[in-house]
């Protein structure tokens, strides 16, 4: 099995089988982060593509102090986080493409966890990475530090804010029952 050293090497040498072996070992990690993120098959594909582009054009810099996993992390968060400000500064909303047409507004959802995906996709961006990263992904608190770079304390006291925002959304309001 070739290591993940020897496929960085080959990735900076421009070796297409490299690139498509680092590809197929990530693809599918970096696609659910960024999924949980936009919460949008489309936008997160887009994204995936322009991490990967931007990965290959930049592995030269990448120094092996962490894994490839993270510093692609780095990449597709990063690369998430500009589409959502864009898109903010623009003053458009991202929707949600599921149908609750048949839900009436006062009905709540059969499901728990459709809950709390919904809680987790109204979080702002940055309170929303780090929720994907630690609950959905299990990254440590060092790699999640490493992948948005910034300082570990920062990301513990980021946790817990998301957490506690996370919290006020899902506790149901007076008048609104259990």
């Amino acid at each position: 099995m070739v290591t993940e050293k020897e496929i960085v090497e080959g990735c900076r040498r421009g070796d297409r089988q490299a690139q498509r072996e680092l590809y197929a070992r990530t693809c599918d990690r970096v696609y659910r982060v960024l999924l949980r993120m936009l919460r949008n098959h489309d936008d997160a594909s887009d994204v995936a593509q322009d991490t990967y582009i931007r990965a290959f054009g930049a592995i030269g810099k990448f120094d092996g102090s962490s894994s490839v996993d993270t510093w692609l992390y780095r990449i597709a968060v990063n690369e998430a986080l500009q589409l959502l400000r864009r898109r903010k500064r623009q003053g458009r909303l991202l929707r949600e493409h599921r149908d609750h047409s048949e839900r009436r507004p006062d009905q709540p959802p059969d499901d728990a966890r459709l809950d709390v995906e919904e809680a987790v996709a109204g979080l702002p961006e940055d309170e929303r990475a780090l929720i994907v990263l630690r609950y959905y992904e299990g990254l440590s608190y060092a790699q999640m530090a490493e992948v948005l770079e910034k300082p570990a304390g920062t990301i513990a006291s980021g946790l817990n804010r998301a957490r506690a925002m996370l919290k006020e959304c899902l506790e149901p309001r007076p008048g609104q029952g259990p």
